[in-house]
């Protein structure tokens, strides 16, 4: 197994624009799966590549004439159901429920509650976040129980690459995917390595306390670092 930073790691960039064709598809970045051409220096992680139609799905719904447009087109999606806000994917490569953090910026910004998350994601909307899990965790992960970096299940087989997401109770919010979903449900998906877990009412007191003890670092490198740093102490 190859554990690397999904968009640092030139090897891994180059594996993927390899496999998927990013820019040869209209419809998704991995529709070379149905293609013949030879792939045999890498293969798929199905329930990585999983995991990728469904936030493709999830954060387009912020633009939902996209959002429906790309669950029409998408190859490998058979139905689609949503009651009362519970959605469910029938595919392929599996079935999966979920739900969405926010159904749209619009409604959310109508019904006005939980502010700080509506200006968040309206970051990821406008594209600010869309790719930032550690710093969109952070903001929003310390009004639950859990901010989590672990290393998770990427497109690519044999390779896991660095992602943080918020744990509550028996949930998971991917809010840089606009994702929310049971954690037994999530953590099958992603079969994350856990790195740091890090309790969200006390979040940034550690953080701070890391500022004055060690120099300078990245949030990403705190994350990874957290119990190094903070509870090995």
């Amino acid at each position: 197994m190859i554990y690397t930073d999904y968009y640092d790691c030139d090897e891994f960039d180059g594996a993927f624009n390899e496999v998927c064709e990013t820019y040869k598809s209209s419809i998704d970045p991995f529709y070379c799966l149905d293609c013949s051409r030879d792939t045999a220096r890498y293969k798929i992680d199905r329930k990585g590549y999983l995991y990728f139609v469904l936030s493709r799905y999830t954060v387009s719904q912020f633009k939902l004439r996209r959002a429906y447009s790309y669950l029409k087109r998408h190859p490998y999606i058979l139905d689609y159901s949503s009651i009362d806000g519970n959605r469910k994917l029938y595919t392929s490569l599996g079935n999966v429920s979920f739900r969405l953090c926010v159904n749209s910026i619009k409604e959310a910004c109508m019904d006005g509650k939980d502010k700080k998350s509506i200006d968040v994601l309206c970051k990821v909307f406008q594209g600010k976040y869309s790719f930032k899990c550690h710093e969109i965790s952070s903001i929003l992960g310390i009004d639950y129980d859990y901010i989590v970096t672990a290393f998770v299940n990427s497109p690519l087989d044999g390779y896991k690459y660095l992602h943080s997401f918020v744990e509550d109770g028996d949930d998971v919010y991917d809010f840089s995917k606009n994702l929310k979903m049971k954690k037994e449900d999530y953590y099958n998906l992603l079969d994350p390595d856990v790195l740091s877990k890090i309790k969200g009412n006390t979040f940034v007191d550690e953080l701070q306390i890391a500022s004055h003890n060690y120099p300078p670092m990245r949030l990403k490198d705190y994350l990874v670092r957290h119990d190094e740093l903070i509870l090995r102490k």
